[in-house]
């Protein structure tokens, strides 16, 4: 059963060391940019098909950036666990008190590039679409929904489609 917990309660059981799985549900490339120490990085979107290797018994923290992502993966697996916590507030909350992080010093290579290639991807079906629409016919404009459902759903899943698209093509492939 889920239970919420501030980050001086976890900070106080960090430091009277009890034994805490933390696992952060952001992505890598927000890992890398700090998590709390001892974390696991286990995205949102793969939380269900990981959560199997941490033992039903362990007492489990989930974290993200602000509490909702790792809300929601409590909800994704909170039947399997008894003790299982989510961040309030989430790393933002747990800096904003001044408790350490660690940072990666280097992020993936291709975490940042392939999110700027869907940046750009995404970018250019808006644009080709607003002209198609102006040009061509009206009903071009719904060619935009293809980037903003992804970007939706990115969003509220930490899974994007295009990203996933993007990392299987040869230029990306032999990086990751």
């Amino acid at each position: 059963m889920k239970k919420n917990i501030e980050s001086s309660e976890l900070k106080a059981k960090i430091d009277a060391g009890e034994s805490l799985r933390i696992i952060d549900v952001r992505t890598p490339s927000e890992f890398a940019r700090g998590h709390i120490p001892g974390a696991t990085n286990v995205p949102l979107g793969t939380i269900e098909g990981r959560i199997a290797e941490v033992a039903s018994s362990e007492t489990l923290v989930l974290v993200c950036q602000g509490g909702m992502r790792s809300d929601t993966a409590c909800d994704r697996v909170g039947a399997s666990y008894r003790r299982l916590y989510n961040l309030v507030g989430g790393t933002s909350g747990w800096r904003s008190l001044g408790y350490p992080v660690e940072v990666v010093q280097r992020e993936p290579r291709t975490s940042r590039a392939v999110d700027r290639q869907a940046h750009f991807v995404a970018g250019s079906i808006l644009c080709i679409a607003f002209v198609l629409f102006r040009i061509v016919d009206p009903r071009w404009i719904y060619l935009a929904l293809l980037p903003a459902l992804g970007l939706l759903l990115d969003a509220t899943t930490g899974f994007c489609p295009m990203t996933w698209l993007l990392k299987r093509t040869p230029w990306n492939s032999r990086a990751i």
